[in-house]
């Protein structure tokens, strides 16, 4: 089969579909990609893939770049008739989706990876921006034949606000996560905390700052340490909380696992998530959580067992927690043993994909049947 991915900026296709390109292709399916912007072209192209870039700004609201965005989409497809279309994230599941019908493509698959702030923010602009998304949505799912979701509440939420129908439905355990690559790790650091997120306020970043500076008035040698870029939150906003010591702002990277290596715990305070790829991977590392008890958030963690779970906003909480790790390090130990086998069981990538590959085969195939 010929098989479309469109995907948002060109380095998620790097970092989080080329498990998924690779088994398509282990299967002999053609895979080309359609992504807005052209950073990560040479990798992408290294995977064998055709690739694509119709430019996009992933957070612009001007609905004339949708239209042409839409447009352009739906000229590559005419031109290369795939099989199969595949679409995620917002402007891809729905104007994508919107270009691949407009393409007369029969065979169209969706992934929602987390709702975001377009289902967190309350704000007027945000509800308008929700409604205009839903409405969006409600259209393009129509032509969707399986909708793929990370967790049981943005599939219920989704349900419930009639964008999709539940027959339409699939979930999977997050986009899964190399097991290989990130392989366990003995805990070398039992005070040490670590946060990996792009700045945002609904990442919990404040949050994380307020618990590491409550932790270190009584255990001043705990570290709390902050890798990621700058978003909404930038350095400035963030800079009394670097500049008491109470958090150690690392930048960002290209790999992550040294500095999970050198942790005890993940924290992600989020406030929503599909499935965090940060977490799954602290985890396959084995490395205990504490994060929310919110969407997305509570499916990584048993509470107790490879981690905790606090309510969003309770930075009281998450120091209750980070100070119970410390002061009980074999249970800490433990949970961390627990959470790379709770990675086994759950993200391992191969499975996933396999899953996913399976659905795509089998719905193409029994389309074939009845034509």
């Amino acid at each position: 089969m010929k098989i479309f991915l469109i995907v948002t900026k060109s380095e998620t296709i790097i970092n989080f579909r080329k498990g998924l390109i690779e088994c398509l292709m282990s299967r002999g399916h053609e895979v080309s990609v359609i992504a807005h912007d052209e950073d990560r072209k040479e990798e992408a192209l290294a995977l064998g893939v055709d690739f694509y870039c119709v430019k996009q700004d992933n957070r612009g609201l001007n609905p004339f770049a949708f239209l042409r965005y839409k447009k352009d989409i739906t000229k590559i497809l005419e031109d290369n008739k795939p099989d199969i279309v595949f679409t995620f994230q917002v402007k891809p599941n729905t104007f994508g989706v919107q270009a691949a019908k407009a393409a007369k493509i029969e065979n169209i698959y969706s992934m929602v990876e987390g709702a975001g702030d377009v289902f967190i923010d309350n704000s007027l602009k945000w509800k308008f921006v929700r409604f205009v998304v839903c409405a969006l949505y409600k259209q393009s799912f129509k032509n969707a034949k399986k909708v793929f979701f990370l967790n049981n509440d943005d599939k219920a939420e989704f349900i419930a606000r009639k964008l999709v129908k539940e027959e339409q439905c699939e979930i999977i355990h997050g986009i899964g996560v190399d097991l290989e690559r990130f392989d366990f790790r003995p805990v070398k650091n039992y005070r040490t905390f670590l946060m990996v997120a792009r700045m945002l306020k609904t990442k919990g970043i404040f949050e994380y700052c307020e618990c590491a500076r409550i932790v270190k008035k009584k255990y001043p040698d705990a570290v709390f340490n902050y890798l990621g870029a700058e978003g909404s939150v930038t350095l400035e906003d963030i800079k009394e909380y670097i500049d008491d010591g109470s958090i150690n702002y690392l930048g960002t990277t290209s790999d992550v696992r040294p500095y999970l290596e050198d942790c005890t715990v993940m924290v992600l305070p989020s406030y929503r998530e599909g499935m965090s790829m940060s977490t799954m991977e602290a985890e396959a590392i084995g490395r205990a959580i504490i994060t929310s008890n919110a969407v997305g958030c509570r499916d990584t963690v048993v509470d107790g067992y490879n981690g905790f779970l606090v309510e969003i906003n309770d930075y009281n909480s998450m120091a209750e927690k980070c100070i119970y790790i410390i002061e009980h390090k074999e249970e800490a130990v433990q949970m961390c043993d627990n959470s790379r086998k709770f990675a086994e069981e759950q993200f391992d990538k191969d499975v996933i994909n396999e899953y996913v590959a399976n659905i795509l085969d089998l719905q193409f195939a029994n389309e074939t049947v009845k034509i």
